[in-house]
């Protein structure tokens, strides 16, 4: 009896021990809890604390610094504006275009027609999201900045306010579609703002549109989960008019269309969810009715005034003449976010970074199982089913050609492969937030051997993926063993529910492949700073109003300084501004396209040339430019050998380290 007794109390004593050594783990577990609680409920503030302070401070992310390696002079006291990381020249959509735009609006009065950027202007609501005094600023709110502050501040307003509402509205898709898992929420505002893809996409109509499809989606769901409250229903609305009325007017088809199918599929499922649960009252016929009034006003007054740009644009060679017909994507480039991690410190030799890069997901994890996920339980997985079929069809889509008809129809005839590559790598992130939350919180049940087969497919596939093709001049074997590692313990730890494994090591993959790819900069020295700059201002102080040209990269950045510049980059092409190069119109195809206009000063027969796609060269002798009436030329060799008995070119400026002059052209 007394051994007996001993035992018991032996055992007691150890289950106190036990407990005692587990109380400061659960302790430090609560607190944990406690802080990410705080943090969440206090998100919004700390966001617009952080936001006040980057762009107190100019930072950004913009690659503006590449002008350093075409204007390299500063002038006195000037810097480089760097302050870390690498100015990618391959985001030329960025710094040699649309924040040139930006910035050349905040010199010459933020109008909706920017009369200097080439021979007879540009339309700005047409032009990549620019700042301007009109109705569609209303609806792209990462530009309010341009127009409240200047080109410093509104620059650092632009990045500053892109990237932290990515990681709020990322946050919140996160949390309906895991079912308000607050913690795969905050993995999710992580994930999708830091993806490879959107990271080399940020300045383009790819990052606006995933920021307005998802401010929208956010605004819509929230103002029915919301409903009791009619504060936040206002302001839901008010949300929902600006991120629908900027996502229309981004004028993006090749990722509008998917995405906006996208997000009608997602409307859908939100009335599935809350048809029954919400009472409609009097404040929303106010606030629904308001919503789509305003919506339409924003959207109908902005294009209204821009149709003749528009219907400019859609008679373009390119892009307004491309048909898609889908299947024209090699099978291995669907796995290219295998590659992603690497970017940011190797370009990829055979393409450019930007279109290689993508969204790392678990689609081609969870495809295999997919009987076992949806197999007669369609109704309670319905998110994660509806976003499967969503990706399975774009999948399609860049495996096989389907009829014109079909694809004209359904308008998937404005969408390349590549861009359905980018709505289907979204898709699949949000894919897989909804399959972590299903597996690791709903007692999901899939056979240990179903799950390896799907390990096993996944490691085969990627090695094929990586081993052949093109990616053979990317990767080494070191690389290829190591991402076939990562992938496996990725995937191990996921099955078996290693929670902590899994967010770390996808977070790395994630903040690897995305974190590093845009530099830290501050202000735009990089622009203003050089010698260039103060001498072409100066010159334009004392003789405004005067046409000027620039050779090499100087179309994009004359306009920047406010100066009119004769070749620029032509969203809206100007097919009379050709006549006197093409008085018959024999070379229309040549100019009517969206350009990057390069200009080449000389003795040669004047001429048009196309150089690729988007871009063209003019070649100009001295009588063109004067029968241009173009009074100033950037170029980069001396020009007095042009000189004839009518036209004299006088040197103001250089040879610099760039070897660019300035001439003012006398007659």
């Amino acid at each position: 009896m007394q051994l007996r007794m001993t035992k018991w109390s032996e055992k007691m004593e150890q289950q106190l021990t036990t407990r005692k050594e587990k109380q400061p783990l659960r302790n430090q577990a609560e607190q944990s809890a406690r802080l990410v609680d705080h943090l969440l409920r206090w998100r919004y503030l700390l966001a617009a604390v952080i936001f006040i302070l980057l762009v107190a401070f100019k930072v950004h992310g913009s690659s503006l610094n590449m002008w350093d390696a075409y204007v390299s002079e500063y002038a006195d006291g000037q810097k480089s504006s760097l302050i870390a990381g690498e100015p990618r020249g391959v985001r030329s959509d960025e710094w040699l275009v649309q924040t040139p735009f930006s910035l050349s609006q905040t010199q010459t009065g933020l109008k909706t027609h920017n009369d200097v950027i080439t021979l007879n202007g540009q339309d700005m609501v047409v032009g990549y999201n620019s700042p301007a005094w009109n109705l569609a600023t209303l609806a792209k709110p990462f530009t309010w900045g341009y127009v409240l502050l200047g080109k410093e501040y509104g620059l650092s307003w632009y990045w500053n306010l892109k990237l932290i509402g990515l990681i709020l509205f990322s946050f919140e898709i996160g949390l309906i579609v895991t079912r308000r898992n607050k913690y795969l929420a905050l993995l999710a505002s992580v994930w999708i703002p830091f993806s490879s893809a959107l990271q080399w996409w940020f300045v383009s109509p790819v990052g606006d549109l995933v920021f307005f499809g998802l401010g929208f989606l956010v605004g819509i769901y929230n103002y029915f989960y919301y409903h009791s409250s009619v504060r936040r229903r206002v302001i839901c609305a008010i949300t929902a008019v600006i991120m629908a009325s900027g996502f229309v007017l981004v004028i993006y088809p090749a990722l509008q269309v998917p995405l906006g199918y996208l997000i009608l599929l997602f409307l859908i499922l939100f009335f599935l969810e809350f048809r029954k649960k919400i009472k409609l009252d009097k404040w929303d016929g106010v606030l629904i009715g308001g919503a789509l009034l305003m919506t339409a006003i924003i959207v109908g007054g902005s294009l209204y005034g821009s149709l003749d740009s528009l219907k400019a644009v859609m008679d373009t060679a390119y892009p307004g003449k491309r048909v898609s017909l889908g299947g024209d994507m090699p099978k291995r480039d669907i796995l290219l976010f295998l590659t992603n991690w690497k970017m940011p410190f190797q370009d990829v030799p055979y393409s450019n970074n930007s279109e290689i890069s993508s969204f790392y997901q678990l689609f081609f994890v969870i495809l295999p199982l997919s009987p076992f996920i949806f197999y007669k339980k369609i109704k309670e997985n319905i998110y994660g089913f509806v976003l499967f079929v969503y990706c399975l069809f774009n999948l399609v889509w860049m495996s096989v050609q389907f009829p014109t008809i079909f694809a004209k129809l359904t308008l998937w005839s404005y969408v390349p492969e590549q861009r359905a590559m980018l709505s289907f790598g979204f898709a699949a992130v949000l894919l897989s937030l909804w399959f972590i939350d299903y597996l690791w919180n709903r007692q999901a049940k899939i056979p240990m051997m179903a799950w390896l087969g799907a390990l096993g497919l996944n490691v085969v596939l990627y090695f094929f993926v990586l081993y052949t093709g093109n990616l053979r001049l990317y990767v080494t074997r070191m690389d290829i063993i190591g991402v076939l590692v990562v992938a496996t313990v990725l995937i191990v730890a996921l099955f078996k529910r290693w929670r902590t494994l899994f967010v770390l090591v996808l977070l790395g993959i994630i903040m690897v492949s995305g974190a590093f790819v845009n530099p830290i900069s501050r202000g735009v020295s990089a622009v203003y700073g050089k010698k260039l700059a103060v001498e072409v201002e100066e010159i334009n102080k004392k003789d405004p109003n005067q046409l000027w040209v620039g050779e090499r990269l100087m179309y994009g950045y004359l306009p920047m300084l406010g100066v009119h510049t004769f070749n620029g980059v032509a969203f809206t092409p100007d097919l009379e501004a050709w006549k006197p190069l093409d008085p018959k119109g024999k070379d229309t195809f040549i100019y009517n396209r969206y350009a990057h206009i390069n200009v080449e000063v000389g003795n040669q027969t004047p001429v048009l040339e196309l150089m690729q796609k988007d871009a063209i060269i003019a070649r100009l002798s001295p009588e063109k430019l004067k029968e241009y009436e173009i009074k100033y030329a950037v170029v980069y060799k001396p020009l007095e050998p042009l000189d004839t008995p009518t036209i004299h070119f006088e040197k103001l400026y250089g040879p610099d380290q760039n070897g660019a002059y300035i001439y003012r052209i006398n007659d």
